[in-house]
């Protein structure tokens, strides 16, 4: 069986495969227990600038939730989080959810990767479906997922710029490597921030990953070089610009020019809820900080200045894509069972009232 013909969970073990080698996936250290003291801390968000919601979103998340699923076992709730007052059960969901497509488009930009294990392994793939059957124009943005941040900025850019007129603003979800592409089209085309109302950090590598910094090596070559289908070569820039050292660089060089609002939605899982292919890189992470998604530092998705939605109890794939439907044969390898548009939906809720806040309105019921 060539590789082009490969089974999807064929493609997807060999892509899983490669991004272990690159990103260290099988440490030996041992991760935290589950419940840990160290994992119950909170980052330092005074010193960035960050406005807590996780009040508002928690409200606004759990409210839309079945009553079968529990809200505290998906947000982690972590010390300093504000307290609010709980309330029944929101029964209006249904057309506030329709009030909120009314009002936004939605994007979504993939990261590292993205389209090189095949067309059924796409982040927010199942999330986009669900939205729209709720009437929201919602769309996956192509980026290339080898692509440079400056061809993929490039790229999202001409995805915003090209749509059809709309008087209905974006929110722009930035996932993993997407967030810089994000970031870095909002400074090469300035343009494009007036059609945007928000964008959200959605386990975004704005400061980076530590996996990120020793990309000088062959395992990061071959991730880079290696063909895959649906996937070009790129640059071979796309690992180092997750690099912590750059990716502070670029914010001290750029942020004063973003002018838009920023949402930061953290992923944080506790060692039971870590897919096995993330089990090595989940405690090589934690070694440094226990509060990690296998991919990323907690810290390192908060992005400065930003209103800090949450924090999800889930690993850095889980957030974004349902790997154990899509690959079934391989099901039992993922912890995955995360309410994807609810988290999608709640952060465009919390957006909505703290926009209409910001221009004087009254909340929205």
């Amino acid at each position: 069986m060539t590789y082009m013909r490969a089974l999807p969970w064929q493609r997807f073990a060999r892509w899983a495969m490669l991004a272990g080698a690159a990103m260290a996936l099988c440490s030996c250290a041992t991760a935290p227990a589950p419940g840990s003291a160290t994992a119950e801390r909170s980052p330092k968000l005074a010193n960035m600038g960050v406005r807590d919601m996780r009040a508002e979103f928690r409200h606004a998340f759990c409210a839309r939730l079945s009553s079968k699923l529990d809200c505290t076992g998906i947000l982690r709730r972590l010390p300093g989080e504000p307290v609010r007052a709980t309330t029944a059960r929101n029964s209006t969901i249904t057309e506030t959810s329709a009030t909120l497509a009314g009002q936004y488009r939605l994007a979504f930009v993939p990261g590292l990767l993205a389209g090189c294990a095949g067309s059924t392994i796409m982040p927010f793939a199942d999330t986009k479906e669900t939205l729209r059957a709720t009437g929201f124009d919602a769309r996956i943005l192509s980026i290339e997922g080898r692509g440079s941040t400056e061809h993929n900025a490039d790229l999202i850019a001409r995805q915003i710029i090209g749509a059809d007129p709309d008087p209905r603003p974006w929110i722009v979800f930035g996932y993993s490597k997407g967030l810089p592409d994000v970031l870095e089209a909002l400074i090469r085309h300035p343009e494009i921030s007036g059609s945007i109302a928000a964008v959200v950090s959605y386990a975004g590598a704005v400061g980076g990953s530590p996996l990120a910094d020793d990309s000088d090596n062959l395992p990061a070559a071959l991730l880079e070089h290696v063909p895959m289908p649906g996937c070009d070569r790129g640059d071979g820039s796309s690992i180092a610009s997750l690099r912590r050292d750059v990716r502070h660089a670029w914010w001290q060089a750029h942020h004063t020019k973003l002018r838009l609002p920023f949402y930061s939605l953290v992923t944080t899982a506790r060692a039971d809820r870590v897919s096995r292919p993330l089990q090595g890189s989940y405690a090589t992470l934690s070694q440094t900080d226990t509060l990690n998604d296998g991919q990323l530092i907690a810290a390192d998705a908060v992005v400065p200045g930003s209103a800090l939605l949450g924090y999800v109890n889930a690993d850095h794939w889980a957030i974004a894509m349902p790997l154990s439907e899509q690959l079934p044969v391989i099901s039992g390898m993922f912890v995955d069972d995360v309410p994807r548009a609810d988290l999608v939906l709640a952060a465009v809720q919390v957006i909505s009232r703290h926009t209409a806040r910001s221009h004087g309105q009254a909340d929205r019921p």
